[in-house]
């Protein structure tokens, strides 16, 4: 699909067959694209823990307000920004010099950098991240033909307890995939504001 089609196509779906399922093969496709987000540094912050079990996705919809979709879905991806991931990018950094971007002296620069730019407002680098790569996920899985709801209405500190990592990880959005429940039909799109309504030209 084109980029327009995409747009104008996706939609935030509340109501999931539940018959359906989707496979890692599949998830992992959808990544190979969604990887392609931009970043700062391009650190890529984000830890993604699928929610695939009957089990787990109960759980999850414990601590999300108890809301269907967690359950209907045919899973929930669990976007999770790392917080210090600047200071943890050895990866990042060694392509870059492979690459020859970057010379090895200059890495403690770089990361004197990052830490005079993020130290203090973590929780702020890790959501803003990972909101680009959500964005190109969603993109990606309609592209592959499922469709998907961005989600912030859960219990922070409860989705941490189900997953159990370390909480330098910050559960920043969920996004249910799927496909649409027979029989439902889509309202029409809400309003989206003018452009004079949003942009000011200073």
């Amino acid at each position: 699909m084109e980029y327009r089609e995409l747009n104008e196509k996706r939609r935030s779906i509340n109501f999931f067959d539940p018959s359906v399922k989707i496979e890692a093969i599949e998830i992992r496709s959808i990544y190979e694209q969604a990887k392609l987000a931009p970043s700062s540094f391009n650190f890529q912050p984000w830890k993604v823990l699928v929610a695939h079990t009957p089990e787990t996705k109960a759980r999850l919809r414990e601590a999300s307000l108890n809301q269907p979709k967690v359950t209907e879905a045919s899973a929930v991806l669990v976007l999770f920004g790392h917080t210090s991931q600047y200071r943890e990018a050895d990866d990042v950094f060694q392509d870059k010099i492979d690459h020859g971007q970057m010379k090895p002296e200059h890495v403690p620069g770089t990361v004197k950098m990052a830490e005079n730019l993020y130290e203090g407002r973590e929780d702020a680098f890790a959501s803003r991240n990972v909101g680009l790569f959500a964005m190109n996920f969603m993109l990606a899985a309609l592209d592959a033909g499922w469709e998907t709801h961005p989600m912030d209405g859960f219990e922070v500190d409860r989705v941490r307890e189900v997953f159990g990592l370390d909480r330098k990880y910050l559960p920043v959005m969920m996004i249910a995939i799927g496909k649409l429940k027979p029989g439902v039909e889509l309202f029409p799109r809400s309003m989206r504001r003018d452009f004079d309504q949003v942009f000011n030209f200073r």
